[in-house]
């Protein structure tokens, strides 16, 4: 077996082990998302969006208990779009993951895949507090619909520096894809003279 192979190999199984990892991260997510948004809605307090607006009272905490199903639904919703970037940088991961696991790790796939994971974690930029915005609005005039005291009607639009920081790295992925294109361009060449 020659270094080629071995390193083939090796790249065959980290495939195999990160794609099913990569799944489990998105139903993790999943999971955590229907959690919070039908089963939890008080930890939503906690929310950076929504903290500074809303007191953490008892009586806050009894009318968010009795969040309406179809409201539940909108915060599920709204969760799953500020989601939305990770889970299809996620679903990328694991094709790339299955690439390797069948041995084309330096496929001419690579480099679109990673250009499509980069632009992902580029629109958390614009997803992440777009979602928040509506968080805030929906909660807020839920809370305020039934009277709770001191919960005003509000709408947030606050960008954070973690948003910030996903962009750079997605700026920093896609400018790995171009790498990766050159470098897939170079092996094409090199199996070809092989």
């Amino acid at each position: 077996m020659s270094a080629i192979d071995d390193s083939l190999a090796i790249m065959a199984r980290v495939g195999r082990r990160a794609r099913w990892v990569i799944w489990g991260c998105v139903a993790f997510l999943f999971a955590i998302v229907a959690l919070v948004s039908f089963e939890l809605p008080n930890f939503l307090l906690n929310h950076p969006h929504i903290a500074p607006l809303v007191p953490s009272t008892p009586a806050v905490q009894a009318a968010l208990a009795d969040l309406p199903l179809w409201r539940r639904g909108g915060l599920f919703t709204i969760l799953l779009l500020s989601a939305a970037p990770f889970l299809w940088a996620l679903a990328e991961g694991a094709v790339l993951a299955r690439l390797m696991a069948a041995g084309e790790g330096l496929s001419p796939a690579l480099p679109p895949r990673l250009h499509r994971i980069g632009w992902a974690l580029v629109l958390t930029l614009v997803s992440r507090p777009l979602a928040g915005m509506a968080l805030t609005a929906l909660i807020t005039d839920y809370l305020a619909g039934v009277g709770t005291p001191s919960v005003q009607r509000a709408t947030t639009l606050a960008f954070s520096s973690d948003d910030l920081g996903f962009a750079l790295i997605g700026v920093a992925v896609i400018a790995l894809a171009a790498i990766a294109q050159r470098i897939v361009a170079v092996a094409e060449d090199a199996r070809g003279i092989v």
